[in-house]
């Protein structure tokens, strides 16, 4: 079975928003392919309505989330601290050998603006954060639905 984790802030309307699209194509999907799926997305957690939930338990929640997971996203344009603790949890499965693919989502105009040449830009990307993703060869997507693309491709090559 595939376990999708979505990661990313959840604090503005827009950021809500964006993981309702994610998860709203991600369902629509992998239901299209008849794949069994679980698709975990903080922003559907009971945890996460109202804001009443205690730190302690919001960790444990995702934290057991993001260790089922096979497959993750990450919107990372935000340095939201959530989501970069989160990518260096699941960094750390990777590096352990555990079955994981991850999918970082860098979705800022800033990048190809003014012939910026990618994550190497000077934009005020943390450079231990991009060098852990390239240390370890892992493709950075400058669109969820790029991610996305990428995502479905992977799951028809086996292995």
């Amino acid at each position: 079975m595939i376990t999708v984790y979505l990661v990313g802030p959840l604090f503005t309307e827009a950021d809500q928003r964006q993981r309702r699209l994610e998860g709203e194509r991600l369902r629509r999907e992998l239901t299209a392919r008849h794949l069994e799926y679980q698709l975990i997305s903080p922003i559907d957690l009971p945890l996460n309505e109202g804001g009443a939930s205690a730190p302690e338990a919001i960790f444990e929640a995702d934290y057991h989330y993001q260790c089922e997971a096979t497959h993750v996203f990450f919107d990372l344009a935000n340095e939201d601290t959530g989501s970069h603790m989160a990518l260096g949890i699941l960094l750390e499965k990777k590096l352990s050998g555990k079955p994981i693919h991850l999918y970082p989502v860098y979705s800022d105009s800033r990048i190809s603006r003014n012939q910026a040449a990618g994550l190497d830009c000077p934009i005020g990307y943390n450079a231990f954060v991009i060098g852990g993703l390239k240390a370890n060869t892992i493709p950075v997507y400058f669109s969820f639905d790029q991610a996305c693309d990428q995502f479905l491709k992977d799951l028809e090559t086996p292995g």
